[in-house]
């Protein structure tokens, strides 16, 4: 629960900073990084749940001690 609730603010936090730097790019900048304002603070959004998602993954096996396969 607490994840969820930290995953929230850095992707709210995250959403609130594109759209003060987008006031701040023009639309051939956005072109350029494959956006357009209307899509970009969602796929910023994207971008960075799939981040915590990938590192989420990553964090999610457990550890295999090798001298001990197979002794089970």
């Amino acid at each position: 629960m607490l994840k969820q609730l930290l995953r929230s603010l850095v992707i709210a936090r995250q959403a609130s900073a594109c759209r003060q730097s987008m006031q701040y790019l023009t639309n051939s900048q956005l072109n350029d990084i494959g956006f357009s304002r209307d899509n970009f603070v969602e796929g910023i959004q994207a971008r960075i749940s799939a981040e915590l998602d990938a590192t989420e993954a990553q964090k999610a096996y457990a550890p295999v001690n090798p001298n001990l396969l197979g002794a089970v």
